[in-house]
């Protein structure tokens, strides 16, 4: 098993220089809120992806409507507006995992919430989310509730939904109090955190309860207060509390925003109120203060008696030396045992700050965002700034802490972090923001910084101490557009799942509205020989295709298998990016139509094989009218310089060859 990184190796990290960059996550990016069956991106925004560990399924959360199947209507006077839907980024698949939102089709009120905030566990078989529906005969309390649907089983169908939020010890759902008024598409019930709330395997869940009186986990009646925090054991049924007074073990409440678990299954994390009845604090730091919130973490496989840890904070009673006789005067400059790693608590005052750290999938790694500055306090600004901390018993806070980003005082380097993602091997954290250059030496920053500050993707190795951006467009250059906060990662950070309206992530891109993509480490190309001069031409028996006047060609050549299948060689002059789009003439009425596409990517000059497939819908057609006549546009962007190259060919599309 892959030993996991600890904070204590970062810190000795920082006496060596950084390793040199040897890959890099390349330019463009694979676009997964789309039906490559009808070569159709998604008709509205997606707001959502969350990446499989081992980096092959994508859950999307969309509004898109265009993405439900031929034979699967609305039902009668309703729409849908999108839901979750799972991608396939090796067979480009889209499948339904949960209907959206339901709404009445004449005038558009709202009749049910549906599926939201999707996790998906480590092999992509599982999706957590919460929904209003009632995806189970069981669920009859007309409550927002947690699911999670087994895609091995067909969507409304017995076995594809498991409902989550039920009673300790069997299937029994929740109940909740009523409101005080009611809410438009379900009353409150509980929710889960997208892209933090399902293990590895599948078989924990955490969620909380929200807005309401709830009989969870195992209450005669509804006198558990709202604000839980609560673990599902799929595999034994079993529904353990979370948020629970150490002295009582009664629930503690003060859940403020989502809760997290880890990939092993073993730690919940939550951002959360109350904390003095459920963790240590040292006398004189003033735990009851109103509004007071503070990151929690809780050992759950430890057994009811495991004690609730704070993860950071400006006091430190995880320091065995912090032995007080007397109460504590905090201030911001004091140091000693019982002064933790901030200079002010990590989250403040603060009515609705509900940032939920970051979690390694044993439990132990955490990453997090805090305003706060380090102690003593040198002076700063107020914006969100990274830390990593270790939470291996006998640490204490200040030496298990280690701050990565420091908040600046220019344009560039001055905007927040405003969100971070962690890889189960707790190796590497994604990033959102707009600042262009990291000052902190604790970071090494690689690559070219962004020319117009814009919310970006940066990616930490915390092995190498490095950052770097990770979203290019397909020449090279900076995005067109911001990417959304809560980005992903998989289980080694190979891999990226984010949002975007960028509209230069891929060739192409013409719906105008934000969708999913992912970004893949590799390895970078060896330097290229010089393009070939002019004239020198492609692969021999080819076309050829003059893209620049004077300059370097496209070879481009064809070949027609059976059942719609046309093989295209391509010469190209240099490492990039190659897509082939074929149109025809097909379909009612008969038109010009995308009936196959296919990309490729040449890691250096040469010939690369694109094998073009006839997308579903037309294939009917080709098996009666035997071929179907195309003209194909081929277009190149090289990797390095962003140069752009296009060329066409004609090809016919056959059900049998000659």
């Amino acid at each position: 098993m892959r030993r996991q990184l600890t904070v204590a190796a970062i810190a000795l990290a920082t006496l060596a220089a950084p390793a040199a960059c040897e890959a890099s996550y390349g330019n463009g990016a694979q676009i997964v809120s789309a039906d490559f069956g009808r070569l159709e991106q998604g008709d509205d925004t997606t707001t959502y992806a969350a990446i499989s560990a081992n980096g092959r399924y994508v859950a999307i959360h969309t509004r898109a409507r265009n993405f439900f199947a031929d034979d699967d209507p609305d039902p009668p006077g309703q729409i849908r507006i999108g839901g979750i839907f799972r991608f396939d980024l090796e067979t480009r698949r889209l499948e339904l995992v949960a209907d959206g939102d339901v709404r009445d089709e004449t005038t558009n009120a709202l009749l049910l919430r549906g599926a939201q905030a999707p996790s998906i566990s480590g092999d992509g078989r599982y999706v957590a989310f919460w929904t209003a529906q009632q995806l189970v005969p069981a669920d009859v309390n007309g409550n927002v509730d947690a699911y999670v649907r087994d895609m091995t089983v067909p969507a409304r169908t017995a076995g594809a939904y498991d409902l989550v939020s039920a009673k300790d010890g069997g299937d029994v759902p929740a109940a909740y109090a009523l409101p005080a008024a009611a809410v438009p598409g379900g009353d409150p019930g509980a929710d889960v955190a997208r892209g933090a709330a399902i293990s590895l395997d599948g078989s924990k869940v955490v969620f909380r309860s929200v807005a309401a009186a709830t009989d969870l986990p195992d209450r005669p009646g509804l006198d558990t207060t709202d604000a839980q925090v609560f673990v599902r054991d799929r595999s034994a049924n079993a529904t353990t509390l979370v948020t629970r007074a150490a002295a009582t073990g009664d629930p503690a409440g003060g859940a403020i925003g989502p809760a997290g678990i880890s990939g092993d299954g073993s730690t919940a994390i939550w951002t959360g109120r109350n904390a003095a009845l459920q963790t240590r604090f040292v006398d004189g730091e003033g735990s009851d203060l109103p509004g007071f919130s503070y990151y929690l973490w809780r050992r759950i496989a430890d057994g009811p008696a495991a004690p609730t840890r704070r993860i950071t904070g400006f006091s430190d009673p995880d320091d065995a030396a912090c032995q007080p006789s007397e109460p504590v005067l905090f201030d911001e400059f004091q140091t000693g045992p019982c002064f933790g790693p901030l200079a002010r608590s990590e989250l403040g005052i603060s009515a609705n700050f509900d940032l939920l750290p970051a979690i390694s999938a044993d439990g132990r790694t955490v990453a997090f965002l805090t305003n706060s500055r380090p102690r003593p306090n040198v002076g700063a600004g107020l914006g969100l700034d990274l830390y990593v901390t270790d939470m291996s018993p006998g640490r204490s806070r200040k030496d298990a802490t280690v701050e990565l980003t420091r908040e600046g005082s220019s344009s560039g380097d001055s905007p927040p972090i405003d969100s971070v993602a962690i890889s189960a091997d707790g190796r590497r954290l994604a990033l959102t923001t707009a600042r262009t250059r990291f000052t902190l030496p604790a970071l090494s920053q690689l690559g070219e910084a962004r020319t117009v500050p814009e919310q970006e993707l940066y990616v930490v190795d915390l092995a190498d101490r490095t950052v770097e951006r990770a979203a290019r467009s397909t020449g090279g250059g900076d995005i067109d557009s911001a990417v959304a906060n809560d980005v992903t990662l998989s289980a080694d950070g190979s891999r990226v799942a984010f949002t975007s309206f960028a509209g230069n992530l891929f060739f192409g891109d013409a719906n105008r509205r934000a969708d999913a993509f992912v970004v893949t480490r590799q390895p970078n190309p060896p330097a290229e020989p010089p393009p070939p001069p002019p004239g020198a031409g492609g692969p021999a028996g080819t076309i050829e295709v003059d893209a620049d006047r004077g300059g370097p060609r496209l070879g481009i050549g064809s070949k027609s298998r059976r059942r719609g299948v046309v093989v295209l060689t391509v010469g190209v002059p240099a490492a990039g990016g190659v897509k082939a789009v074929a149109r025809a003439r097909a379909g009612t009425p008969r038109k010009l139509r995308t009936i196959a596409t296919g990309t490729a990517r040449a890691r250096k000059r040469g010939t690369v094989r694109i094998v073009l497939r006839t997308v579903r819908r037309y294939r009917a057609e080709l098996r009666r009218r035997k071929l179907l006549r195309a003209r194909v546009q081929v277009n190149f962007v090289a990797s390095r310089g962003g140069r752009q190259l296009r060329g066409s060919a004609r090809v016919t599309f056959r059900q049998r060859p000659r």
